[in-house]
Formats: structure tokens, sequence, C-alpha cells
């Protein structure tokens, strides 16, 4: 379907503008009046007209004035003056404003439509033709830079591309493809695959891919390992390049660094090991226990079974903390765990958590301690985790402590921060572990440890808290004097300090 034509008539004539309109309402086209050039002028800018026939002589604003304007708007609307004070000055004067063509009054209906259309095939020649000149520029531009994009492509790929013909001469190539295998960067274009790249597992994928019974497989792909320092895995595809008729050209190969994928399956492999062997244990004793209770096999003494029972507890509530602590630190690894941050004050969080805890060292006749200030600073927090922070770090002081040892919780004002010290007299941790210690399921070996249940999460929960609050944690230790971790929060400043013990 034609797009519609739309002409605007501007004459202070009423009579000249209803009877242009209807001849070209005739001819199906749209067509639109206005009394004098200052209206015409604003109907130009709000709507889209493809020819305007104009008036010379009209109060407010002249043709002439009108089509300067016009011109300026839009140079590829037709203007067509029509006017009764025809001469050849007048004429000269419309063209030079931009005139197309010129109409003296009176005119015949026959007459208008004839310049009308002479008039739209113009327009319509011109804008065919700078269509065509746009199109045959961004042709041209297309190929002068498709070079350059295929090389502005290939060198953004953060995988490495190596492109090589059928005499395995390298063609076309990237940086991360010489990053990967460590090459020359002066590379050139025409050498062969063999000199650059030394014998090696890559060498002979691409040496496979230009045998005859190759051309069976569409894509050869393989992880080769690079020989050390590096020692990084690449996952190497390499497919043959043929033409329209099927002749093969080459080979192109591509290159993608998946080291840290191997290790991260390495660590999956390691947790998925680690998360079964803590659960195998507890499950066998609970499995244990109950079967002996059931099948009556320790007798009936009521003593015996309760402490059965007891012991299957024990390792149930071991199993509890273990799922706990593994949904924790799942939550804090992947990122998404909401905090509800307040300004907190941390002395009472600390005092109720030694009053729960201290039951845990009654069987070692330990002597909790508390050196605090009456008031510390404020600071801004999640109050559940500052709870499991705690709980984690004097629960290790008690667990790993020795008979009749000490748990000292110490917390003051260090300068800008909150400093939170929690001390033990217990077993301690030799040097060489100290830095393994943050590890999940990491846990220190030894006779001492033998018999003490955890689940290596603890210590790699609590520095991922300190770290969401933008603290700190350090730790010291001397095996056989015991240890000490501190904490320190940043202080929230301008805010009253809250009242401690």
């Amino acid at each position: 379907m034609a797009e519609t034509i739309h002409i605007l008539i501007v004459d202070d004539e009423k009579g000249i503008r209803e009877g242009c309109r209807r001849v070209l309402l005739s001819e199906g086209y749209s067509a639109d009046t206005a009394e004098n050039g200052k209206v015409g002028l604003e109907m130009v800018r709000a709507g889209s007209y493809d020819l305007l026939l104009v008036d010379l002589m009209m109060p407010v604003m002249g043709g002439l004035e009108l089509m300067e304007q016009v011109g300026w708007i839009d140079p590829e609307i037709i203007m067509i003056v029509i006017t009764g004070f025809a001469t050849i000055e007048t004429a000269v004067d419309a063209m030079k404003h931009g005139a197309y063509d010129y109409v003296p009054k009176p005119f015949a209906p026959d007459q208008l439509v004839t310049v009308v259309n002479r008039g739209l095939e113009k327009r319509r020649l011109s804008v065919q033709a700078k269509r065509l000149m746009e199109e045959r520029d961004q042709k041209l531009l297309e190929v002068a830079h498709e070079k350059s994009k295929i090389h502005t492509i290939v060198n953004s790929m953060a995988d490495g591309i190596f492109v090589i013909n059928m005499e395995r001469q390298l063609v076309l190539w990237n940086p991360a493809a010489i990053k990967m295998l460590d090459l020359d960067e002066h590379l050139e274009p025409g050498r062969s695959i063999g000199e650059i790249i030394p014998e090696g597992a890559f060498t002979n994928i691409i040496t496979r891919a230009f045998t005859p019974d190759a051309g069976q497989y569409t894509t050869i792909s393989e992880e080769i390992n690079l020989p050390k320092p590096d020692g990084r895995t690449l996952m190497v595809n390499v497919s043959c390049i043929r033409d329209e008729k099927g002749q093969e050209l080459g080979v192109v190969s591509t290159l993608r660094d998946i080291t840290n994928l191997k290790e991260i399956e390495q660590v999956k492999s390691q947790f998925v090991s680690m998360v079964t062997h803590e659960l195998r244990a507890p499950l066998s004793a609970v499995e244990g226990y109950l079967t002996a209770y059931l099948t009556n096999a320790v007798g009936d003494d009521p003593k015996v079974n309760r402490q059965m029972l007891e012991r299957a507890r024990q390792r149930t509530h071991s199993l509890l903390d273990l799922v706990g602590d593994l949904l924790q630190f799942s939550r804090l690894e992947s990122k998404r765990i909401e905090r509800k941050k307040e300004l907190l004050d941390i002395s009472p969080i600390i005092i109720n958590t030694m009053e729960l805890l201290k039951n845990q060292g009654e069987s070692k006749e330990l002597e909790f301690k508390m050196e605090m200030p009456e008031t510390l600073p404020l600071i801004e927090a999640d109050r559940s985790e500052m709870e499991q922070l705690f709980t984690n770090l004097i629960s290790n002081a008690i667990k790993y402590n020795v008979k009749k040892g000490k748990v000292i919780v110490k917390a003051r004002e260090n300068k800008d921060f909150l400093e939170i010290k929690v001390v033990d007299t217990g077993i301690g941790i030799d040097e060489e572990n100290l830095p393994s210690i943050y590890e999940e399921f990491f846990r220190v070996s030894g006779p001492q440890t033998r018999y003490t249940t955890g689940t290596g999460l603890g210590l790699s929960i609590v520095k991922r808290i300190v770290e969401s609050h933008f603290g700190r944690i350090d730790v010291e230790s001397k095996v056989g004097k015991g240890t000490t971790f501190r904490v320190k929060f940043p202080v929230k400043q301008g805010k009253e300090k809250a009242t401690g013990i």
C-alpha cells in the first residue's frame, strides 16, 4: 500500500486555500491549510509534509520568510510558490529561498495538479537518490572495515584462536592464544605451526585433525595439561574448515583455560568426600546404639540402656550441628544471605553466650572470666550472626582447652575499632597449621584432638561473618600454652556508647 502524500497549503485567501485543498483531495492526497506563514511554520514543526504550496504576500509572516525557516527544518520538503504578483524578480527571489516551482494566480486545477505531481516526483527521486547513496556509502564502509571487524572480534575473545591452512601454516590467531601457550607475541602469518609451537599435546591434536580419517569427525575435543611451571589445563577444540563444495581449507582451533573449573571440580569432590565421612561416623554410631538397644544385646540394665540412648542423642546432636554449619556456610558462600544490621551493643551477646556455654566446660572444671569496661562503643552488625560468631569462638575455647583451664573474653575500644579477644589456656595450635585453620573442614589432628568432635566449618564461618561486617580477625597460639582469637569491628562514629556489665 502506497504511503499517503501530505501537502500543506499556506495562503491568506480562504477561497484559494479551499479550492486547492479540494483539488488535491480529489487526487488522493492529504491536504491541510494555514492562513499565514506563522501558522504554517508551526504546522511544519508539528507534522511531516512532503510538499508546501506557499503564497508570497501574507500578513504576520510572508512566504519568503516561511520558506527560509522551513528549509532549516526539512531541506527535502518541496516548496511551490502561488502568487498573484508574478514577475521575473519575484520568481528569482523565490527560487533563492528554496522554491522548486512557481504558479501564477489565477490557475486552473489541471495546472496545479501538474506542478504538484512534478514536484512530488522530484522529491521521490531525491529521497531515492539519497537512500541509494547512503546504502552505497554503508556498503563501502562495511567492506573497508570487514577485515578490521574480524580482527577486532577475534582479538577481543577470551578463548584462544588458531586458524591453520592445509599447508599447516598459521593464518590467524589472537592474543589469548599467544598468552595461553606462552608464545612469541610478534608472530608472522605463513609460518609453519610446527616451528611456532613445540611438539606436545596441542600439536598432536592438530596433526590428527589433518589425517585422512579425521574427515568423519566434525570436531576433535580434548583436554591437555601444559607443562610446569604454568601447569594449566586447556580444553582444545579443533574443527575442519570447508568451502561450499566440501573442499577442506584448513582447521580452526579454539583453546579455553579450564584450570579454575578443574580446581572447582576437585574442591567439590573433596567437599562431598568430607561431608560423607563426617556423616558416616555418627550415623553408624547411632545405628549401632539403637540396634544394641532394640535387640537387647547389652541386657536389661536401665542404666546401660540409658547411656546408649544418651550417646545416640549426642551423636544426633553432632549431626544437627554439622547440617546447621553446612547450611550457614552455604548461605555465606553464595552471598545471598539477608543481614539485618542495627546499632548493636555487643556486651549482652558475649555475656549470654558465655552463660549458655558454661555447662560444656563443667567436665573440664574450666574457669570463665570476662574483662570488659562498663561501656562499649556501638557497632553496626547483624545480631544473629554476632551470636553465632561468639558461640563458635567460645565453644572452640572450651573444646580445645585442658582440665582446669581458663576461658577469658576481653573487650575494649581501640581507636576507631571495637576489639574483642577470646583467650584460652588450651592445647594450642602449632605454627604449621595456623595458616589453614580458616579453611573449610580443616581440623587440627593429633592425640589431644582425637576424641574432640566438630564439623571443621566453625572458623571458616567466623571469618566470613567478620569480613561481611568489614572487620578483621587474627590468631596467636603456642602449643601447650593456649590460643587467642582477636576480632576487630569498626565503631559507628557519632553514636552514644552502650552500657556494659
